[in-house]
């Protein structure tokens, strides 16, 4: 019987959304804390043959990933970990891409900018809140790192959707409808990325659609229809 191993972060909450693949699936799935793996010697010699599936953001994937460099598995989304990228850097790659996202401001001009906006921290699972003046983000960089963080534009919209992207295939809470720009968004997000399987949040506003976030570990806890179209990937794997 072929195996689905599940990573998990304890710094995040996915797992009820790897149970329910878990449940649904005819693969024996190992649910693994990454933390704790990563702890115990020569383990990742059980991988082999897996096919791997990370449902977190924890900077320690890099780590199992290269340990697994000469261990054959299929781990989903790798040529995207093995970048190791920050979500500032991602951001980056997007806004060379020609994706629109909202605009990332210099804290050095703190007080030219229209406020609020959002402070965020360079890491995913981070710490993210929305700042109303510029004397919030100055007192809060008295306190932590301000190259750990970066400032984003808010942007209320009109209409905010979320996109599950599996395999060339996307699915949307609600089943609203695509349009061609979020499907060519969405195509644009796998290629620059090299992301097999992500969520996207896309804000439409005054007539145009701004890339939010791109989650690289979607666990698709509230949508079976996209949650089933992974379990189909997972089962069709072959290792």
């Amino acid at each position: 019987m072929k195996i689905c191993s599940i990573f998990l972060s304890r710094k995040e909450n996915y797992l009820g959304s790897a149970i329910k693949i878990k449940n649904a699936t005819k693969l024996h799935v190992n649910i693994i804390w990454i933390e704790d793996f990563i702890l115990i010697k020569d383990k990742y010699i059980e991988l082999e043959n897996n096919i791997i599936y990370f449902l977190c953001n924890s900077p320690l994937i890099t780590q199992i990933i290269n340990l697994l460099e000469n261990i054959n598995c299929y781990i989903f989304n790798k040529s995207y970990f093995k970048n190791n990228f920050t979500k500032l850097q991602m951001q980056k790659i997007l806004i060379s891409s020609k994706i629109k996202t909202p605009k990332i401001f210099n804290y050095e001009h703190i007080e030219e900018v229209e406020f609020p906006i959002f402070c965020k921290e360079d890491v995913h699972a981070g710490i993210i809140f929305k700042a109303y003046t510029s004397n919030t983000i100055i007192k809060f960089f008295e306190k932590f790192n301000k190259d750990k963080f970066y400032l984003e534009e808010s942007i209320n919209g009109q209409e905010e959707i979320k996109c599950y992207f599996i395999k060339g295939n996307i699915y949307t809470k609600n089943n609203i409808e695509i349009d061609k720009v979020v499907k060519k968004q969405c195509e644009n997000i796998s290629k620059q990325l090299n992301l097999e399987v992500f969520s996207v949040d896309i804000i439409k506003y005054k007539g145009k659609h701004f890339v939010i976030d791109v989650n690289p570990s979607a666990g698709f806890y509230l949508l079976d229809e996209a949650r089933n179209k992974l379990i189909y990937e997972l089962e069709r794997v072959k290792v």
